[in-house]
């Protein structure tokens, strides 16, 4: 798309287009001057990565606070200028805002005796899971690190090795069941039984007897 035909597209028009479109789009508005055209193309963009922003989210913040942070993360994606040119860097780009909107959440609530701790973002994956085998889940209260670690630890090493690669790393599930050796389907299946046990474990704080 040259400076000089430039065509504004309308939304259900953004819609259709791919991410790597999309992105190729909003270089050429950015370049023809276009700035209304950038916004919108950069919120159906943004729009479309909800699914995980909240997924992310959740895994850091108590259930009942997942949409503001996740709502919070899309706001300030839509305020800042994503100006690189692959979906790697738009990915990158949207992983960073959405983990400082997390630690805003946590900062802002340091002083809550009733926060659910979770663990920081930018804590090592060692340091998160460095002793998960046989933990206990115990007490009233919720910890949700424990939880996330107590649904982590009941998972067998195959399994805790696609939670890593689809969950936690956010790749896609295709390409994680190809580099397991594994079908797509049961990644999928993984990763929704490893999301029902965490919520089981936030909701009930313990672990069934």
């Amino acid at each position: 798309m040259a400076d000089g035909n430039f065509r504004e597209l309308t939304e259900l028009e953004l819609a259709e287009l791919s991410d790597e479109e999309l992105i190729d789009y909003i270089r050429a508005a950015r370049a023809a001057g276009r700035g209304d055209a950038v916004t919108l193309a950069l919120r159906v963009l943004v729009f479309g990565y909800l699914e995980i922003i909240e997924r992310r989210v959740a895994l850091k913040v108590p259930p009942q606070d997942v949409s503001e942070v996740a709502a919070q993360a899309m706001e300030s994606a839509l305020k800042s200028a994503f100006d690189e040119e692959s979906v790697g860097q738009f990915r990158s780009w949207l992983n960073t805002i959405t983990s400082r909107r997390i630690a805003d959440y946590h900062r802002d609530r340091e002083d809550d005796p009733y926060l659910v701790q979770l663990p920081n973002e930018h804590e090592g994956d060692d340091e998160v899971w460095g002793e998960i085998a046989g933990r206990e889940y115990e007490g009233v209260r919720l910890d949700a690190e424990r939880a996330i670690q107590t649904a982590y630890g009941e998972l067998k090493a195959e399994h805790q090795a696609i939670i890593d690669a689809y969950v936690f790393a956010d790749r896609p599930a295709a390409e994680v069941a190809e580099e397991l050796g594994t079908s797509e389907a049961n990644v999928h299946q993984v990763a929704s039984r490893f999301r029902k046990r965490l919520r089981e474990l936030l909701d009930d704080g313990d672990t069934p007897g």
